[in-house]
């Protein structure tokens, strides 16, 4: 008895009297920043409870249309203007990546976890050439084929009329293919079958299957509630993977990602081990650029696969996504950007080159637009800053304070993007596009920006394309809105269309 008195004493003090008191004292002086909900200044629950609305960063923009700066945290300010943006991400900046990053992170950091810049730093000079866009045109016939095949399952489903099919999924089901055959050069054939199981040997030696998107997302799912209390994230989620219910449940299927990560790449390990020749992104990291072996641990190795085969296939699937949603809302831009395809690419085959469509204006800006509007990420990636402090937007912020801005909200601003909820491609078109840049993060910014968005684009720009080309789409209802999930990206949880064979 008396011991559970001890530890009742404990949790009032840890979770209620000792940030109670820090909120009090205010040593920081963050209190002058307005709170996006009553509990940010006191404790981070106030922004997990956020994670389990659903759409965490629309609540938080809500927020930022009165205020360039809101206490996301007791520790965290969210800012909204094109100088934050460039004083928290740009290359002379001083911030670090957040704790949030180091605690997530496995025992081998990756490039995007990586909080050392010299350590992130070292990993971008190692893949640098493997994402060179000049390796990227030479695994063109990579996503040609996975093109291919998709269109394929689109001319065997459109030869029923009516027909629906859910866009998200094929879409999704496309960057797996290709960014496993990108990366790997392994052939997982989820076009093919039309799911997304993916057949294993588990570190056990039990061959079973796994749920490629089913497992990512749930690790995803868990990690994106707790993991902003970086202090309490591990001990959390120690504990709520043994208790029955929603955390134990996503963290026992995430595992299967993690084995579906250490096969691929052992068997690709293998392969290169036996002599096999291949070309793709592993050779970089096994490599130099003379193919002589590099000294790299095999954690290491798979920390780089993981991170590409997650990023790699559901951001860009999120793109691919959304692109043709706005599309098909849009009837008038779907019929110029069509237009603009007919006129350039008139007796090509049904699968466009990139080659000819890279530098087609018209499709760029659909596409940019779309990431606008609905950026993969969509909430602000932490940075913290320097021991020092330093100025943002006009504020003096103390140092190892977390900071952030969001894209879904810098991509609202309508001092930069007038009449910002509009779908208006045409605004990345003529002189005023260049000033849109700087407030543009859909790839992040500064040393620390995307350094897959080459591949993203050709996928998307080749993809699309094709698909405008060759058939029409529709939405199964005028007033249907796409629904979203958001965890750390925003999943748009399906899109059902109607689709035909262009008449």
């Amino acid at each position: 008895m008396f011991s559970l008195t001890l530890l009742a004493v404990f949790l009032v003090f840890v979770f209620l009297l000792q940030p109670l008191t820090v909120y009090l004292i205010d040593a920081k002086r963050l209190r002058r920043f307005p709170n996006q909900n009553v509990l940010s200044g006191i404790t981070n629950l106030g922004y997990m409870i956020e994670r389990w609305g659903g759409f965490r960063s629309k609540s938080l923009h809500e927020t930022h249309k009165n205020h360039p700066i809101v206490r996301i945290g007791p520790n965290s300010l969210s800012f909204s203007t094109a100088n934050a943006i460039k004083a928290i991400y740009g290359h002379s900046t001083p911030c670090v990546k957040g704790d949030m990053y180091a605690v997530s992170s496995g025992p081998y950091p990756n490039i995007l976890d990586s909080v050392d810049k010299g350590v992130h730093a070292h990993k971008r000079r190692l893949l640098s050439h493997a994402f060179a866009t000049r390796n990227l045109e030479q695994w063109e016939f990579k996503i040609v084929d996975k093109v291919e095949r998709l269109v394929r399952q689109f001319d065997r489903i459109c030869s029923d009329a009516d027909v629906i099919l859910d866009y998200r999924k094929w879409t999704n089901l496309f960057t797996l293919d290709a960014i496993v055959d990108i990366a790997l050069s392994h052939r997982l054939g989820c076009l093919d079958r039309g799911d997304d199981m993916v057949p294993i040997c588990s570190a056990a030696g039990r061959e079973q299957t796994v749920s490629y998107i089913g497992s990512l997302h749930a690790e995803k799912r868990a990690a994106s509630v707790l993991v902003w209390s970086s202090d309490w994230f591990r001990p959390l989620q120690a504990v709520l993977r043994t208790i029955p219910g929603f955390f134990r449940d996503q963290y026992s299927e995430g595992q299967g990602y993690g084995e579906m990560i250490r096969y691929l790449t052992r068997r690709r390990i293998e392969r290169y081990r036996s002599g096999e020749e291949l070309d793709d992104f592993l050779r970089y990291v096994l490599q130099d650029k003379e193919r002589e072996p590099r000294d790299v641990e095999i954690g290491e190795v798979e920390a780089e696969v993981n991170v590409l085969l997650d990023a790699g296939s559901d951001t860009t699937a999120i793109a691919l996504s959304h692109a043709m949603y706005y599309l098909v809302r849009n009837p008038r831009t779907f019929h110029r950007l069509r237009q603009e395809l007919d006129s350039a690419l008139q007796g090509l085959d049904v699968v466009v080159p990139y080659s000819q469509v890279k530098d087609l204006p018209y499709l760029r800006a659909c596409l940019d637009e779309s990431l606008r509007l609905s950026p993969p990420s969509a909430a602000g990636l932490n940075r913290k800053t320097g021991p020092e402090g330093m100025w943002i937007d006009g504020e003096w912020i103390p140092g190892n304070t977390t900071v952030s801005v969001p894209a879904y909200t810098a991509h609202r601003n309508p001092a930069i993007f007038p009449e910002p909820e509009e779908y208006r491609p045409e605004r990345w078109l003529g002189d005023g596009a260049k000033g849109l840049q700087e407030s543009f993060i859909a790839f992040s910014a500064g040393a620390r920006g995307c350094i897959g968005r080459n591949i993203t684009y050709m996928e998307q720009l080749i993809l699309i394309a094709t698909l405008v080309r060759r058939f029409d789409f529709a939405l199964i209802d005028p007033e249907w809105k796409v629904a979203y999930e958001e965890a750390f990206l925003l999943w748009p949880t399906s899109m059902p269309l109607k689709v035909r064979l262009r008449s």
